[in-house]
């Protein structure tokens, strides 16, 4: 819960503020898109005008959110020319909010909200909740200190967020405070049956391609206790695919039987993203945290601007590395 005493600046801020930014991280995952669609929503309530930025596009799996449609890419040309505040929502690092960094440097008051232990508190205010099953739900803390009402579609947009970042109430996040606060945005109208549907049961046939070919790729190594597999431009490009239809196969790697650290490598022209997942005591934060990317201690993810076979190795060996020390293998 956010402290009293943290409240109450961000309140202040908030109510003399008038024109504002809201930005979530480059290629979009459901928490940052929508604590950044949700809280956008907040602000625009108390009166305040708001664009909501991302660097890239809306990933076509969160299109059918509430207030999509609104959001805009770096160097539109609608965009204001000053902000009084800024926020960044689930963002571990400046970095990552890629051009959109520009309009971020340059508003008076930037506010960095996030529930992730790695973030580099880059903001003139920083609200890190670890204790948060989302940042999806430190925003909740915000509007009710500032006694918005959560209306039905700003309540599916922080249920989007508890859903996903909980991995359908699987994973480490979810708590009985979670289990509650997802009944209480069911409570206040959240479409919890949609969101669940389009983010966890709908795959393009594309998706469904390029999934099969990365499980059928999957490497074991250390004993079958570290699993790895990749897509590469040639087979995205081969079936029309884009970044957003790998998003859960390192979810997936990890329901291999044994496996307890799961590295998923996407190439991506010059650049390669790296997904890192863990089922044990092994801390994958930090591995990412060494190249420059973030997350949690059983989810984390890496942008690194080198070919594929380069970072794989590196990453790879590192991983091993580490892992045989924690270990004792």
């Amino acid at each position: 819960m956010i402290s009293k005493e943290m409240l109450d600046v961000i309140s202040g801020k908030i109510k003399n503020a008038k024109v504002s930014l809201v930005l979530s991280h480059q290629n979009p995952d459901g928490d940052t898109l929508g604590s950044m669609l949700a809280l956008g929503e907040v602000l625009q309530t108390l009166g305040h005008k708001v664009d909501r930025v991302i660097s890239d596009p809306v990933p076509e799996v969160y299109r059918f959110l509430p207030f999509s449609n609104l959001v805009k890419v770096p160097g539109d040309s609608s965009l204001g020319k000053k902000y009084d505040m800024a926020f960044s929502l689930d963002c571990g690092s400046v970095k990552r909010l890629g051009k959109a960094g520009i309009l971020w440097s340059g508003s008076d008051t930037r506010v960095n909200i996030d529930h992730h232990v790695s973030n580099e508190r880059f903001g003139d205010i920083n609200c890190i909740e670890a204790d948060a099953a989302s940042t999806g739900q430190v925003v909740y803390w915000v509007a009710k200190g500032l006694n918005v009402r959560i209306t039905p579609e700003v309540a599916t947009l922080l249920y989007t967020t508890l859903l996903t970042d909980t991995g359908c109430f699987s994973n480490s996040h979810t708590n009985a405070e979670s289990l509650r606060w997802g009944a209480e945005l069911i409570d206040l109208g959240a479409d919890h049956l949609r969101v669940y549907r389009e983010v966890f049961m709908k795959k393009p046939y594309r998706a469904i391609k390029v999934f099969g070919s990365g499980l059928a790729d999957l490497n074991l190594v250390c004993g079958g206790k570290i699993a790895w597999t990749y897509t590469s431009n040639e087979l995205l490009k081969k079936y029309s695919a884009s970044a957003d239809d790998t998003e859960d196969i390192v979810d997936y790697v990890m329901r291999t039987e044994g496996v307890e650290v799961g590295i998923f490598f996407r190439e991506d022209n010059s650049e390669t993203k790296v997904s890192l997942r863990s089922n044990n005591d092994f801390d994958v934060s930090k591995i990412a945290a060494g190249y420059g990317g973030g997350g949690h201690k059983h989810a984390a993810g890496i942008n690194i601007k080198s070919k594929f076979s380069d970072v794989r190795d590196l990453i790879l060996n590192n991983v091993i590395e580490e892992y045989k020390k924690t270990s004792g293998k």
